[in-house]
């Protein structure tokens, strides 16, 4: 029977240079960054269709667009905005070089 492969934890994959696929600046983080918001939209997607199918009657598009968040709400959505800012930008941040001089 197989082993479960183990844990690898993001500060693991992150030690060292980075390895290079692309040849022109910035393509490689054009990538990465592609990729993290093809796996952001995805799982809103996934949880979208769970809201979608937990609440069919009750739950109409037109409610969703008119829907206003409370005070509370907004903070909350504009701290997860932040974060999911710089799990995105993080390959921008790693990448940068200290200027010279």
């Amino acid at each position: 029977m197989p082993k479960d492969p183990p844990e690898i934890r993001l500060k693991d994959l992150t030690r060292g240079k980075q390895p290079r696929f692309f040849d022109v600046q910035g393509v490689d983080e054009l990538l990465s960054i592609t990729m993290g918001l093809a796996q952001e939209l995805w799982a809103v997607k996934e949880r979208l269709a769970a809201v979608e199918a937990l609440g069919q009657a009750e739950i109409s598009a037109a409610a969703v667009e008119a829907y206003e968040f409370s005070d509370e709400e907004r903070a909350a959505l504009d701290r997860e905005r932040r974060q999911f800012i710089e799990r995105i930008y993080f390959v921008l941040r790693e990448s940068e070089t200290p200027n010279a001089g």
